[in-house]
C-alpha cells in the first residue's frame, strides 16, 4: 500500500519530488518500476520511512544527473580519493594541534566582539580537529556509514567556519583569510560524502598505508602554507604550484589513471582557497585575480566534461 501524504494523491509528494531529480529519459523508462519498488519498501512504514526512502531515491537521481554513479569515471575517482581525503584532512588537523602545542584556540577567537559568537568559534576550531579523526578512524576500520556521517559533519564544521568569517570579520581581506582556514574541512567533507558508497570496500593493508601517507601529506601542506601565516601571502608562485600540481594530477582521470588523480583530488581541498588567496595578494587585487579564476573554472569544466563522459565497469579498484 502506497503511503499518501495528501488525500487523493496517487503517490507520495516526496516520491514525485525525488523522481523529478532523475533525467527525463530515465523517468520515462523506469518510472513505473521505481514507483512499485518505493511502494513495496514503504508499505509497512510511516511518513519517516517514506521520507528516508525518497531521500535515498532522490540522492541517486542527483548522482545520475551529475555523473557520480558507480559506473562513471568521476564516481570511481571519488571512491578512490575518499580514503585519501580523510587521511589528508586528519593530517592537517593533527599538524595544527602540534603547532598550537597547548591545544589553545587562536588568539583571534578571544578578540571576537560578541561573546555569543565565541561558542560557535570554538565549536568550529575543535570540530575541525576532532571530526577528521573520527572520519579517518571510520575509514581505517571500514565503517563507511559512520564515515559518511562524519564527512557530512565535517562539511558542516567547515560551513560554520566560513559563516563565522563572513559574519565577524570587518573587511573582505579578513573574510577571505579566515575562510581559508575552514574551506579544507568544507570541501573535504563534501567530496567524501559524494563518493558512491557501493564502491567503498573494507580497506586492505596497502590502502591503510596510503591513508596514513595522505595524513603525512596533509600535514606537509599546512607546513608549506606556514599555518596560513600572512608572511607567505606574497609568494604567488608557490601558491600557483599548490593549485596547479593537484589539478594536473586530477586530469590523469581523463586517461583512466585514477590513482594519481585520486592523490591530486585528496590534496586540492587543502590547497585551493589559501593558494588563490596568495595569488590574489601577489598580483595586487581581486580584479587581477579574475582571469586566473576564469581559467581555473574553464579547466575545471573541461575536466568535469571528460569525467562525466567516462564510464567504466563499475567495479572497485584497490588503492594498493
Amino acid at each position: 500500500m502506497t503511503i499518501q501524504f495528501f488525500p487523493g494523491a496517487g503517490e507520495p509528494v516526496v516520491f514525485r519530488a525525488a523522481l523529478r531529480l532523475y533525467p527525463a529519459r530515465y523517468r520515462r523508462e523506469r518510472g513505473d518500476e521505481l514507483s512499485a519498488v518505493f511502494a513495496d519498501s514503504t508499505a509497512e512504514g510511516g511518513r519517516l520511512t517514506a521520507a528516508r526512502e525518497a531521500l535515498d531515491l532522490g540522492a541517486y537521481g542527483l548522482r545520475m544527473r551529475t555523473g557520480l554513479t558507480s559506473s562513471s569515471t568521476a564516481g570511481r575517482l571519488l571512491a578512490l580519493a575518499a580514503p585519501l581525503i580523510a587521511g589528508a584532512v586528519a593530517g592537517l588537523g593533527l599538524t595544527q594541534v602540534l603547532h598550537d602545542a597547548t591545544g589553545r584556540a587562536p588568539d583571534w577567537m578571544w578578540d571576537l566582539p560578541d561573546r555569543a559568537v565565541q561558542f560557535p568559534a570554538f565549536a568550529w576550531y575543535y570540530g575541525a580537529l576532532l571530526v577528521p579523526l573520527l572520519l579517518v578512524g571510520a575509514v581505517l576500520a571500514g565503517r563507511w556509514r559512520l564515515a559518511r556521517t562524519a564527512a557530512v559533519a565535517l562539511a558542516a564544521v567547515g560551513a560554520l567556519g566560513v559563516a563565522l568569517a563572513v559574519l565577524t570579520m570587518p573587511n573582505v581581506w579578513l573574510v577571505f583569510n579566515k575562510s581559508c582556514e575552514a574551506t579544507p574541512q568544507l570541501f573535504a567533507g563534501l567530496l567524501f560524502a559524494l563518493a558512491p558508497q557501493e564502491l567503498l570496500r573494507r580497506p586492505t593493508r596497502g590502502d591503510r598505508a596510503l591513508v596514513l601517507t595522505a595524513a603525512v601529506g596533509g600535514g606537509l601542506v599546512l607546513v608549506a602554507e606556514d599555518f596560513y601565516s600572512s608572511w607567505v601571502l606574497m609568494d604567488g608562485t608557490a601558491g600557483a604550484a599548490l593549485v596547479l600540481v593537484p589539478l594536473l594530477a586530477v586530469l590523469f582521470a581523463a586517461r583512466d589513471r585514477l590513482v594519481p588523480a585520486a592523490m591530486g583530488l585528496a590534496v586540492l581541498p587543502l590547497t585551493l582557497m589559501f593558494s588563490l588567496f596568495r595569488i590574489w595578494q601577489s598580483i595586487g587585487g581581486v580584479w587581477r585575480l579574475l582571469p586566473v579564476v576564469g581559467l581555473a573554472l574553464v579547466a575545471t569544466m573541461v575536466a568535469g566534461g571528460l569525467l562525466h563522459r567516462g564510464t567504466g565497469a563499475g567495479g572497485h579498484r584497490s588503492l594498493a
